[in-house]
């Protein structure tokens, strides 16, 4: 059994890398047609990432909510769940924490040693909540969780944009952004912009992993996405599973959007744009489908995607290139690698249509 796990995880690894090279050799033809150079753009994405001691621990700070983006993904994903709602979910608990964090605690002062506890409860609550309402009508009324989903990121991104730009969560000295947490509603800071909350992050991404391959609820869960027919013959609540499943996913990335705002110096808010939250969920799906939706492999690939993302801020000032060729070139790269666990993903859906 132990040679099998091997296996499969020294064949994933180098299909991995081998489709890294290919992103890498097709976004070199982007560098190219835009009139860059490739090597030296490779070496400030890589040296901005990877490279030097600084900006591994940068890389770590922007690899922290993808670990519970791309975990939250892979839960959903384990009970034959499409939640592409991660994205609205993250910017649910990013408000959950604002308003708990900076709202909150100074309308009652009593609250503010458990200003970080009350954060991260609310944004853990309010990504759960968001997550309920593309679960039930997957699940009682046969809305497919995609078109749902999809609907909620776009009421949770006006709602939120409202909220911290317009609403009652706006900075009134700076009105750019939104409240900023208190200091008791902080993680301490290691270096930089990276903070305790990596622990955290991690802690609960080994936690689900636990939940999932060693308690009950998470072998049902997992029958549930291979063979949901197979689990209602074992008297499984097909139903059941599925919604705690959607809602576990919603809080996993209700906590990566309050981690956002609780565990990440300077600004301890955010922009009124959203731009501090946006595409985090949906790198997370891109890290789920590296990490092929296993919790421990997600915590080195959300490494991988937070280094390229932080490395791709060198370009700019070094290689003179624009931030939406760059954001476009990682995207590039974050396909590919993610392609070939998507094409066994839709591969499992179509052969689940037709069976």
């Amino acid at each position: 059994m132990a040679i099998l796990v091997l296996k499969r995880t020294l064949s994933r690894t180098a299909e991995t890398v081998f489709a890294l090279l290919v992103g890498l050799a097709l976004s070199a033809i982007i560098i190219v047609i835009h009139g860059y150079n490739v090597l030296d753009t490779y070496y400030w994405l890589f040296y901005g990432g990877f490279i030097y001691y600084n900006a591994i621990l940068d890389a770590l700070a922007f690899a922290t909510p993808l670990m519970l983006t791309g975990t939250a993904f892979a839960v959903a994903s384990l009970a034959g769940l499409f939640n592409i709602g991660v994205e609205g979910q993250t910017y649910m608990g990013a408000i959950g924490a604002i308003f708990a964090g900076a709202l909150l605690v100074t309308r009652f002062e009593a609250l503010r040693p458990l200003a970080l506890l009350l954060a991260l409860l609310f944004s853990i609550i309010l990504g759960a909540l968001w997550a309920l309402g593309p679960a039930v009508l997957k699940v009682y009324f046969g809305v497919h969780e995609v078109i749902s989903s999809i609907m909620f990121n776009w009421m949770s991104f006006y709602i939120s944009m409202y909220l911290v730009s317009a609403g009652p969560l706006v900075d009134p000295n700076r009105p750019e952004k939104s409240l900023t947490v208190i200091k008791e509603a902080r993680f301490s800071v290691i270096y930089s912009i990276l903070t305790t909350s990596i622990y955290l992050a991690a802690i609960v991404v080994l936690l689900t992993y636990f939940l999932l391959w060693h308690t009950r609820l998470g072998f049902e869960i997992r029958i549930c996405g291979v063979n949901p027919d197979a689990a209602r013959y074992a008297g499984i609540n097909v139903k059941k599973t599925g919604l705690l499943a959607f809602v576990i996913s919603g809080a996993l990335a209700g906590l990566a959007g309050g981690l956002i705002v609780t565990g990440r110096p300077p600004k301890w808010a955010i922009h009124g744009t959203l731009g501090d939250v946006v595409n985090m969920g949906f790198d997370g799906i891109g890290v789920a489908l590296i990490g092929s939706n296993h919790p421990l492999a997600i915590i080195f690939s959300s490494i991988l995607i937070g280094g390229l993302r932080n490395g791709s801020r060198l370009l700019e000032p070094y290689v003179k290139m624009s931030s939406e060729l760059s954001r476009a070139i990682i995207g590039l790269i974050i396909l590919v690698i993610a392609l070939p666990e998507l094409y066994r993903y839709i591969s499992k859906y179509l052969r689940g249509r037709s069976a």
